[in-house]
């Protein structure tokens, strides 16, 4: 997430913007409220400051260890040079002709393929994919643009597999939202072929350089991100600002790939997904948005669990499957 200032974007075209209100029914409420309590009290103190990186990766894992896993794929822990990789597909699919590259969250400085396996299993399951989870190295020890690199790195494998790269989508979560688009950028400046679509949720591109941010007055709201471990996390990067993928709003978006953006309503990162979807319709690309009312950072980990996680990881799906080849 870049500090450096870019100018506002003059409005000459219209993503596509649908709101969902959550599911009815109790299973979707009474989930939703005990989860929301639980991450404010159990997960959201322990991620930023004053807390160390280990302290924070731990809480991570922990929190993501009580999610549902779905039991209809399969893991396959592999490596692709010195970086270790999930390899998770259907059980039912075991030959996949698509594939995804899933970059994972966690504020570029926590989580793994391991965190994220509540919704890689699923989309694996829902897609017929292969999802591929890189576990790409973390900041402070590898400073940007080692998790770039290491995206890029994972798609090249993907290629090297024999997926066409109509048939191939990057998705991810927070940070990996962020690296979604970015190692899309990456592989543009290598002269690589793009993939067919991209999935970002709740993505974390900056809190600095939108106009009219509302992330304060989200942040009480959110149970999850507080801007403290943003700002802290812009440290660790250690991002040099004279680099040509240091700033997402910086980049020229005249050739990115189909996207679907899903974001919570309230979250402090969801003025990251408004900036997205209009600056990409501005660019002339296919844009749209999903928000989902009273929801939160990466609601869709809690899939198993609520009805709404489960329905908004299978409107990626229906997305993917549009834009993909047969």
């Amino acid at each position: 997430m870049s500090a450096v200032k870019v100018e506002p974007f003059v409005h000459t075209a219209r993503p596509i913007v649908r709101q969902y209100q959550p599911p009815a029914g109790l299973q979707e409420s009474v989930v939703a409220a005990i989860v929301r309590v639980a991450m404010h009290v159990g997960l959201k103190p322990f991620l930023g400051p004053p807390w160390s990186y280990a302290v924070q990766r731990f809480a991570l894992a922990l929190g993501s260890g009580l999610m549902p896993q779905d039991g209809r794929a399969q893991v396959k822990v592999d490596r692709i040079g010195g970086i270790a990789v999930d390899r998770v597909t259907s059980k039912t699919a075991p030959m996949p002709r698509h594939a995804i590259l899933f970059m994972h969250g966690g504020a570029f400085v926590a989580g793994s393929p391991r965190t994220h396996r509540s919704i890689t299993r699923r989309l694996a399951v829902l897609t017929g994919a292969e999802v591929l989870v890189p576990d790409y190295r973390l900041a402070p020890e590898s400073p940007f643009p080692a998790q770039i690199e290491d995206g890029v790195s994972a798609y090249r494998q993907l290629l090297a597999d024999g997926y066409a790269p109509e048939r191939i989508a990057i998705a991810g979560d927070s940070a990996g939202g962020n690296l979604t688009l970015m190692v899309t950028m990456a592989l543009q400046q290598a002269g690589l072929p793009l993939p067919a679509a991209l999935v970002m949720m709740s993505p974390a591109f900056s809190l600095h350089a939108l106009p009219n941010g509302t992330a304060h007055e989200r942040e009480s709201r959110d149970p999850m991100i507080r801007l403290a471990w943003a700002l802290d996390v812009e440290k660790a990067l250690k991002v040099p600002q004279d680099h040509p993928l240091a700033n997402p709003m910086a980049q020229d978006l005249s050739c990115v790939p189909p996207s679907l953006l899903q974001v919570g309503e309230d979250e402090v990162l969801y003025d990251n997904a408004m900036w997205f979807v209009q600056a990409a319709a501005d660019a002339g690309r296919v844009s749209e948005l999903e928000i989902y009312l009273k929801r939160w950072h990466v609601f869709q980990a809690q899939a198993g669990l609520m009805p709404s996680a489960d329905r908004a990881l299978e409107r990626q799906a229906e997305f993917l499957k549009r834009h993909w080849a047969k």
